[in-house]
Formats: structure tokens, sequence, C-alpha cells
């Protein structure tokens, strides 16, 4: 299908700057979302396109002799890990690049596209499955198995109340692993059952760990992207030491030890 020729640039750089956030937001690599933005600009036919994207935000500019310059500068103030709504918006990107969609119809298409694939509750209902999971994974037995469901339960009602209040992600995986460690201690202390305590913590810790984030940051580094690589990495890092010191504080106060 032939190109369309892009006349409303101000509406081109508005499309750009929104499948750039989208990315962004959702955990894509640096030069992924460089990448997409630059070859959304291309279609104005200016003769300068730049896109400069950071963790935190990015900029983007289209200039040519016969045209009135045009930048826009985007802050990006929350971010998390939804791979599906990238391959959402590399797709729109795509067929907008390739003609199969009009400018319009890609930025209605952007502006429509689904906060999350799946619903908070489904997903709420995801975590004591994965815990469980991962304790068979980690060689434990059916009872603990069992215990990290359970333990999954009460970090279920630690999320939901962090996301109530407004946690920010560090002291968000802090109460986390710390309700999952006392909710271990009081499963082994309380039922008496045969469960590993370390096995059910670990397990139960799983869904909480930023593994996303620690997989970007090194393959922006890897491309070259030092300053947004290592942010993300010093990110991870934070991330990971919240849930170290929750976990650790957890099994002080229940008088398990370190």
């Amino acid at each position: 299908m032939q190109t369309e020729i892009i006349t409303d640039y101000k509406l081109l750089l508005d499309t750009a700057v929104l499948a750039g956030q989208i990315m962004l937001q959702n955990g894509a690599e640096i030069y992924r979302v460089e990448d997409t933005i630059q070859r959304i600009l291309e279609l104005s036919g200016f003769q300068s396109t730049e896109a400069y994207v950071t963790v935190t935000g990015m900029f983007v500019t289209l200039d040519d002799p016969y045209h009135d310059s045009l930048t826009v500068v985007k802050r990006i103030r929350s971010r998390d890990t939804n791979l599906y709504k990238i391959y959402l918006t590399n797709d729109i990107s795509r067929k907008l690049c390739e003609g199969q969609l009009t400018l319009k119809q890609a930025n209605y298409e952007l502006k429509r596209l689904p906060r999350s694939l799946y619903t908070r509750w489904l997903r709420y209902a995801s975590v004591p499955v994965i815990s469980a999971a991962f304790a068979l994974i980690f060689g434990g037995n059916h009872m603990d198995a069992l215990g990290a469901g359970i333990d999954g339960i009460f970090l279920i009602l630690c999320m939901f109340l962090g996301e109530q209040i407004g946690f920010n992600p560090y002291l968000f995986n802090f109460a986390n692993s710390l309700v999952i460690a006392l909710g271990a201690l009081l499963l082994t202390k309380t039922l008496r059952l045969p469960m590993n305590l370390d096995t059910i913590i670990i397990s139960t810790i799983m869904p909480i760990i930023p593994g996303a984030a620690i997989t970007t940051a090194v393959r922006d580094t890897l491309q070259g992207d030092y300053l947004s690589g290592m942010s993300k990495a010093l990110e991870a890092v934070l991330l990971a030491s919240a849930i170290a010191i929750g976990t650790g504080l957890g099994m002080m106060l229940g008088g398990a030890g370190l």
C-alpha cells in the first residue's frame, strides 16, 4: 500500500511522541523507543528529525529550512512492565510506516490501547498460583506449595493496600517483602505442618522481583545507552535492596533470624 503523504506535522509529532511514551512507560529499551519515534518522524520528509530519549523523558524535534521547527519535550513520571503494549505500539507504528494506517487512524489506535491486558483482579489471582508453582520449581513439596499459595494471598492484600495508599515502588516492594516474611513465619509456626520457611519466602517473593528491569538495563548498556542503562540498573538494584531489607526485617521481627 502506498505511504500516506503527511501534511499535518503537528499530529505526526504528537503521534510519534505518544508511541514513544507508551513504549517507555511499559519497559521498552531506549534504542527501540528512539527507533520507533524516528521512523514515524521520517514520514514528514523533513530534512532533520531527532529523537533523544532517557529513562525519565524524551526530546523530539522536526526541523526543515522550509517549515517552522516543531519540538516536544515529554516527561515520563511512571514506568511499568507490559510487553504486550510494547508489541501493540510497534505493530501500529509499523502499519503507519507501511501505509496500512493513516496518521489519524494510527493516533486513534494508540490512544485507545487498553491500560492493561488483564484486569487487576486477574493479576491478583495469579499471584498465589505463581508462588505455589515456584515452590515446586525450587524443589519444595506439596505442603511448601500450599504455604506459598497462602502467603501469596497475604501478598495480594498488601499489594492492594499499597496501591490504594499510593506507595512509591521502593516502599511498595519493602512492604510486600515484609508481609511475605511475616506471613511465612506465621504459617510455619501456627499450622505446624512440614513446610520449609525458606522455600515459601523465596517462592512468594518471585512475583515482585524486578527481573525485566534488570534485563532491559543490560540491553540498553550493550546498545551504548549508558546513561539509561545505568539508571535502570540502579533502579533495579534499589528495588531488589528494598525486597531484601523488607524480608530480613520481617524474619528478625518474627524471631527467625537471618
